[in-house]
């Protein structure tokens, strides 16, 4: 049994890791000047490639699983190259999802929560049973299937990255199950056989009625023979808590920026060319991330009166998660304009997280977060979670490029993934005192529940580019997966009157994803398209609800006990859009409209009483919806531009549970906010020989987003009805020259406070938990490129 002590050491190392900072800064600026003779001869070509990567028709996506320009991608695509992602200050994917439309990452709030998050595209969200959004790092999915009451996907930090691509509507065919709302790919940057290069980036920030942040970053890469080089990177992120612990109902701060943290990420790869027709890249990736505790602060406490967040729980609720992920790529062009390119990758991952439990068991027990219970015992009240994640990942595909008339891809694909969740929950109470009659398991523990699952997947696909004249192109593809999934799950304690429970369970199914697309160039840099495309995700087990607090709900529900399997859903898209480039690159203009069909939808029956919940097949639903990004160049320098999105995404029809109760309600809401967007600014001059200033502007907005059922149906919360609208704006001016670009930024400018996530322990509780923005944040930024 995993335990996870309060990392306090963070604070007690922040300042040698400050002197770290400014030794690392020290460490460029000196580079800087001493390389300044250097850096003025390549200080040319970096504006110029500059240049070359805010032209829209200069970006490269392999969206299809080839190197595309953008606006031949018959798909709606966000991309985020380097350059861009600096500029934006893109750290996260919060940043990110804040930056794309379309793309949903909610955090969670509330009994079950953790540092985890629900990500999902066009509104196709869904925290259970496997993902609706692949994860990619390179060509391997990390993913992962929820099957415990913990967990989220894991997502790599953004440095040393050569992009971002958002892929929206079903990637079945491409990139298998669980790609059925989308994918968002991470795409790492390979050795340079040419030259050397150098990145590095520092910053330093501070937060309002918060603690200062930091990280400092290096990547390098060089040839060391003519066929054979290297790349490698480091970075460290501090991040400033502005969060403070105060006493329940006293608002007396007992430790202030209590929900600090840091990141570290390390890469590495090596680039081999034994023949000109033979590339074996093999890769190495490692994060590691920690918090001293949950981004929620409890509503009502503080914020109205200093500004400040607050939190009253208990004992903090610290969490780590790290992974490391091994790879080897061959790409090797056995014929002119064919290639065979085989990816071979191993993703190892453990995440660990302590949750408090004290204000639950309270309502659990008294109906009141603070109410006093037999044998109250706050200091065992804690819930120790592990989740461990291992996939093996093998795709080989053979394709060909660049035909005039057919271009044409087949490939196979295994994945073997193991996922083993643990739970050990401390019952509330004095430690060898009876809880109903029975002993606690292990002396203190109330709940116990361990889970082991296995997906195995096997798939083949295949697609076909055919060019019947010029300009036209149509598209077929299909591809079969097939599906094992194996499930056990033991459970035991007071709460299942200490009889130890067990849950096996197995399923095996298999799936057809077929998809075809017309497109048509109507100039060189002018493009219309159509698609249908199907998407899936596999079903699976779970574990049945021991506890007996559940007994009654679930006879509401005309069931005696929860069912422990649900079965696959699948997703129909039917898309249409339109790419340009007018004026040699001055305006830019892109739109997509699409209607889904989305069936057997898994989504998750919470039990209102005992707070626990099950997987259900829940009925159908229709989203319509589209995306609209325009950019404009009006004078030198200016650029000018936004995007926005519209997803409605409602059930069809009511969805019945036993006993005649209704589970969703026809028109119920699934998913984010119906509208998302991103205006944004930005404005370069040479001020000087070698010197460019600029400035750039980002304010994005979302609307108000449906977060619970609605009146009537079964679970309805009065207290979780929807959240309000909500904006983020962030500046940054800085100044590039001879490689060094320096920056100072001010996120959250206006310090919005909206909530993003609301949550309680109970139906009922008049404790609710939210996140928010981090408050205003000032910061300077140092970068080296070459």
């Amino acid at each position: 049994m995993s335990r996870i002590n309060n990392p306090n050491g963070l604070t007690t190392r922040h300042t040698s890791r400050l002197r770290l900072l400014a030794a690392s800064c020290a460490a460029i600026a000196l580079a800087g000047g001493a390389q300044a003779a250097l850096a003025e001869e390549a200080a040319e070509a970096a504006r110029s490639a500059t240049d070359s990567d805010s032209d829209s028709g200069a970006i490269v996506v392999t969206a299809l699983r080839r190197e595309q320009s953008i606006n031949e991608v018959p798909i709606s695509v966000a991309t985020y190259d380097k350059r861009l992602m600096d500029q934006q200050g893109i750290r996260s994917i919060d940043d990110l999802s804040r930056m794309t439309p379309a793309l949903n990452f909610a955090p969670s709030s509330g009994v079950s929560a953790n540092n985890g998050s629900n990500i999902s595209i066009r509104g196709m969200a869904s925290d259970v049973g496997s993902a609706t959004t692949a994860i990619y790092i390179d060509d391997t999915p990390i993913q992962i299937r929820n099957v415990g009451y913990y967990g989220g996907n894991p997502y790599p930090k953004v440095f040393d990255l050569d992009r971002v691509e958002v892929l929206y509507g079903p990637q079945g065919t491409l990139f298998g199950a669980s790609a059925e709302g989308g994918a968002v790919r991470f795409i790492t940057p390979g050795p340079n056989y040419d030259k050397l290069s150098i990145y590095s980036r520092s910053q330093v920030s501070f937060t309002e009625e918060g603690a200062p942040s930091y990280e400092a970053g290096l990547a390098f890469g060089a040839p060391i023979t003519d066929n054979l080089a290297f790349r490698v990177s480091g970075w460290y992120q501090y991040s400033g808590g502005y969060i403070d612990q105060v006493a329940q109902g006293t608002d007396t701060v007992i430790k202030k920026d209590v929900n600090s943290g840091n990141s570290t990420v390390i890469r590495a790869s090596l680039g081999w060319k034994p023949t000109d027709t033979l590339t074996i890249t093999p890769s190495f990736y490692y994060q590691h991330v920690e918090a001293n505790a949950r981004d929620d602060y409890w509503e009502g406490y503080g914020l109205a009166k200093d500004n400040d967040y607050h939190t009253g729980v208990y004992s903090l609720e610290p969490s780590n998660d790290t992974f490391y992920l091994p790879s080897l790529k061959v790409d090797w062009n056995i014929a002119p304009n064919i290639e065979l390119i085989s990816n071979t990758s191993y993703f190892a991952r453990k995440q660990e997280q302590t949750l408090n439990y004290a204000t639950y068991f309270s309502v659990l027990r008294t109906g009141n977060p603070f109410g006093v219970y037999s044998n109250k015992d706050l200091d065992n009240t804690n819930d120790y979670l592990t989740m461990k994640q291992k996939n093996f990942v093998q795709e080989a595909r053979l394709q060909s490029y660049d035909n005039k008339l057919i271009d044409w891809t087949a490939g196979v694909y295994y994945a073997h993934t193991k996922q083993d969740f643990s739970n050990y929950t401390g019952s509330g109470r004095i430690p060898g005192t009876l809880i109903n009659g029975y002993q606690q398991y292990d002396g203190r523990f109330s709940y116990v529940n361990l889970v082991h699952a296995k997906d195995e997947q096997i798939a083949g696909y295949g697609s076909v580019d055919v060019k019947p004249m010029e300009n036209l192109t149509l598209t077929a593809a299909i591809r079969y997966s097939h599906v094992a999934f194996d499930f056990v799950n033991v459970g035991d304690g007071t709460t299942t009157g200490n009889v130890r429970t067990v849950t096996t369970a197995n399923m095996k199914e298999g799936a057809w994803t077929p998809k075809f697309g017309i497109s048509y160039k109507i100039a060189p840099n002018n493009m219309v398209y159509a698609s249908a495309t199907k998407g899936f995700r596999p079903g699976g087990a779970q574990a049945r609800i021991l506890s007996d607090l559940c007994t009654g709900d679930l006879a509401t529900l005309g069931l005696t006990e929860s069912p422990t399997a649900y079965t696959s859903d699948s997703l129909w898209s039917y898309e249409a859009g339109t790419k340009n480039s007018l004026f040699g690159g001055k305006v830019n203009f892109g739109a997509s409209v699409y209607l889904m069909k989305w069936k057997n939808i898994q989504q998750s029956v919470r039990l209102p009483t005992c707070s626990f919940s099950f997987i259900y097949n829940l009925g159908n639903a229709t989203g319509k919806g589209g995306e609209l990004s325009l950019d404009v160049k009006p004078v030198e320098g200016l650029t000018l531009g936004g995007n926005v999105a519209y997803v409605d995404l409602t059930y069809d029809h009511d969805v019945f549970g036993g006993n005649g109760l209704m589970l969703k309600a026809d028109g119920q809401h699934i998913g984010g906010p119906s509208w998302t967007g991103h205006l944004y600014g930005t404005y370069e001059r040479e001020v000087g020989q070698g010197v460019d200033a600029y400035l750039r502007s980002d304010f994005t907005f979302a609307s108000h987003t449906y977060q619970t059922s609605v009146s009537g149906a079964y679970g309805y919360d009065s207290g979780l009805t929807e959240l309000d609208a909500r904006n983020y704006l962030s500046a940054r001016a800085g100044a590039r020259f001879s490689g060094v670009d320096l920056s100072v930024f001010v996120e959250n400018l206006l310090n919005s406070s909206d909530v993003l996530s609301r949550g309680h322990d109970s139906i009922g509780s008049s404790l609710y938990y939210n996140q928010s923005y981090r408050p205003r944040t000032v910061g300077m930024t140092l970068q080296y490129r070459y």
